[in-house]
């Protein structure tokens, strides 16, 4: 059972950086189940997938000029995601990722790593994101 359902947990995070690359925050959201929580690079969080949307909209539109960065003209790529299943209906996932492009304070952030850290839980036959953590790493040359 566990093998059929990483297909639809590796979906997930594919959906989501293909949102992230259209620059959809409504299609971003839709991964995370309702009462989902996420929390970003800075320790910010949302509560609730309506909440997780208009989080992301800012950092999906903007234009980076002030403090809030811009995603808009950023290229994300999902390196390596690993699945461990806790329960048959519970996932522990890692996803490491690199970003450039990204806009701050009207400069480019330069080569961004990172890593998202999930749990994914199905309910009735969907999976979807209940908690994910996102923290920068180290870049190194």
């Amino acid at each position: 059972m566990q093998a059929n359902d990483e297909k639809p947990i590796r979906a997930l995070i594919a959906a989501m950086s293909e949102a992230f690359a259209k620059l959809d925050a409504h299609a971003f959201s839709i991964v995370f189940h309702e009462d989902a929580d996420f929390t970003n690079v800075w320790g910010m969080t949302a509560h609730g997938r309506k909440a997780i949307e208009e989080f992301h909209r800012p950092l999906l539109e903007g234009d980076g000029s002030g403090p809030i960065p811009s995603f808009k003209h950023a290229e994300l790529k999902v390196m390596d995601t690993r699945i461990r299943f806790l329960r048959p209906d519970v996932a522990s996932v890692d996803a490491t990722w690199t970003q450039t492009g990204a806009v701050q304070n009207g400069h480019d952030m330069g080569v961004r790593k990172g890593l998202l850290m999930l749990i994914a839980t199905k309910q009735g036959d969907d999976w979807g994101i209940a908690v994910m953590h996102n923290m920068d790493l180290p870049v190194t040359k």
